[in-house]
């Protein structure tokens, strides 16, 4: 069961894509095997940043705004470069590696039109 979201900011399709990457990345490393944990945790705090840091762009303006989503873009590139390894390595069903790297390229194009949006603003 899903809750009815409140919040201007559950209205926003790049913060809506972005916690369905921390979804998807969450389903991907619970199957990692023993040995794998600096890789899990690495994924889930990248994961985890990309949301954080949309929201917290949401609450800025001009440069402050645009700073805040370049580090959820930098979090979301990195999620595709370790989803790269993940399929190299075999860790998890190519299919669900491939839908989670869909997912990064929706939120990593979606945050470099608003970085562009919030950098003309300051103009």
């Amino acid at each position: 069961m899903t809750r009815q979201r409140r919040n201007d900011l559950h209205k926003l399709d790049v913060y809506r894509c972005a916690l369905e990457l921390y979804r998807a990345v969450g389903r991907i490393v619970a199957g990692f095997p023993r040995g794998e944990a600096d890789f899990r945790s690495q994924m889930r705090r990248a994961s985890r940043s990309v949301p954080f840091n949309i929201g917290e762009g949401v609450g800025k303006r001009g440069r402050a705004r645009a700073a805040a989503y370049e580090v959820a873009l930098g979090e979301a590139k990195e999620l595709i470069v370790a989803l790269d390894c993940v399929e190299i390595d075999g860790l998890a069903p190519l299919q669900e590696v491939i839908a989670a790297q869909d997912l990064a390229d929706r939120v990593a194009a979606m945050l470099t039109k608003l970085i562009r949006s919030a950098e003309a603003q300051k103009r």
